[in-house]
């Protein structure tokens, strides 16, 4: 049975005829073949490569029937499509195969993840194992679940218990898993010798009015300084914007709770939801899942064949609490790039998609303006020491994005990022905001209003 549905769902994006001619479909960030795509998971860099599995449904551009797709790569910008990993076709995930993460363990690739189970409208959420010798061929472990409704702590439901995040630490394997109580999400920390034998251990956050009704895909991770993040994507309610957000703090290991210091938010614009980190070289790198949950359906109604994208990798680090993040491009020193100055007479053309990075930023009251001569506007602007201001005039939605910078004067670094439908700023390697958009045609031209010039180097990919 499970050797059926994978090669449906494989045999079924194959022969698919692919539209490489799409200008809409983003050329350095991941998006799927076909279909549909939304969280980012297993993310893990495993025999030489980087893994990107993802929450899939190859069969539509609408969220159904979820599968775990499958990508690697060698920089985190260029990507190659594996066979779909994982479908759902057992009793315990006929739902949908839901969000999860990836160890290793005595060289073989472990996946835990979330079975969704709906029968006769009661939803039931469990975790499970899949286990793989080359990373690509997934056994799912005949023990399943591993973990379910016994080892819940009192009032948790059974209904959002999910996205199970796998760490090791001391010798032991431990997770972090979503949940909710009482209409509070709440984060449950479990653990295990084996990766198979599953205990609970402690309700790691809780009564936090930053977790929303649900606090999904929460990931822990030690940093470089010892201190521990906890990442995790709020359900807010209420018809209140989803927000992603990042604890920062210490862990008693004795008593299995956390000690928070601190809670920020991770991304400032609408469109950042569901990122998952993973070390690589040292390094805590993070990727998210960008939706404009106003433009769901956007490209499917106009006929494209996938939805979804996955935002820039970026590089987390938290000192003193603080947090910092910039887009992590694993790019060789000779790569093709070049320095540039623009006034307010010589602006800089593109086709569609473009990375800016400059180490002196805008001053205040300058401003950079990128439009493709149909209508379609993004302005940027610094309107004060500490506050940056983007406004999208686009055929199809407008917005106003305020963006605040707590420390001015630690640096004046400012990339930007734009990749055919999506847009990402990066501020003084401190705030980010990351936009889904949809012009009428493709961005083609920077140009700066302000009293002197913007002096940076853009990167061709």
């Amino acid at each position: 049975m499970t050797e059926t549905k994978l090669l449906q769902a494989n045999n079924f994006i194959s022969k698919q005829l692919l539209d490489r001619a799409d200008w809409r479909k983003p050329l350095y960030h991941f998006s799927a073949p076909v279909g549909w795509i939304n969280d980012p998971n297993g993310l893990i860099f495993f025999q030489n490569k980087c893994h990107l599995f993802y929450q899939y449904n190859p069969y539509s551009t609408q969220w159904d029937d979820m599968h775990w797709g499958h990508a690697v790569s060698d920089d985190l910008l260029h990507w190659e499509n594996l066979p779909v990993a994982l479908a759902p076709d057992h009793d315990y995930d006929k739902s949908g195969v839901f969000s999860g993460s990836a160890i290793e363990k005595d060289g073989r690739l472990y996946l835990m993840y979330t079975g969704h189970v709906v029968d006769q409208g009661t939803v039931t959420e469990t975790q499970n194992i899949a286990y793989s010798d080359d990373g690509i061929h997934f056994q799912k472990y005949a023990g399943n679940p591993v973990i379910d409704a016994r080892q819940l702590p009192t009032g948790s439901l059974t209904s959002d218990f999910r996205d199970p995040k796998l760490f090791a630490y001391n010798d032991r394997y431990y997770a972090v898993v979503a949940s909710a109580k009482d209409g509070h999400g709440q984060i449950l920390l479990f653990q295990s010798e084996d990766l198979l034998q599953w205990r609970f251990t402690s309700t790691l956050l809780d009564s936090r009015p930053e977790l929303g009704i649900m606090a999904e895909c929460p990931d822990l991770f030690q940093t470089s300084y010892g201190h521990w993040g906890l990442v995790f994507s709020a359900i807010i309610g209420d018809g209140q914007p989803n927000v992603v957000h990042l604890a920062s703090g210490d862990i008693n290991w004795e008593t299995a709770t956390f000690d928070l210091a601190k809670i920020s938010v991770l991304d400032q614009g609408p469109d950042f939801y569901a990122p998952q980190s993973f070390a690589y070289h040292g390094k805590r790198i993070l990727i998210p899942w960008l939706r404009n949950d106003r433009l769901l359906d956007f490209l499917g109604k106009q006929g494209h064949t996938w939805n979804g994208q996955m935002g820039i990798p970026r590089q987390l680090s938290i000192v003193n609490d603080v947090l910092y993040q910039e887009p992590f491009l694993d790019l060789p020193a000779s790569y093709d790039n070049q320095s540039f100055v623009i006034d307010t007479k010589k602006p800089v053309a593109f086709a569609g998609h473009i990375i800016i990075s400059s180490n002196s930023g805008l001053l205040t009251g300058d401003e950079l303006i990128f439009d493709n001569g149909s209508g379609d506007l993004i302005q940027l602007k610094r309107q004060s020491l500490t506050r940056y201001e983007l406004n999208l005039h686009l055929a199809t939605f407008t917005n106003q994005q305020e963006m605040t910078i707590a420390d001015p004067v630690r640096i004046q670094k400012l990339d930007i990022l734009i990749d055919n439908s999506s847009l990402e700023i990066f501020i003084n390697q401190q705030v980010a905001a990351s936009f889904v958009i949809y012009p009428k045609s493709a961005l083609q031209r920077m140009s700066y209003q302000g009293s002197s010039c913007f002096i940076g180097r853009k990167f061709k990919l």
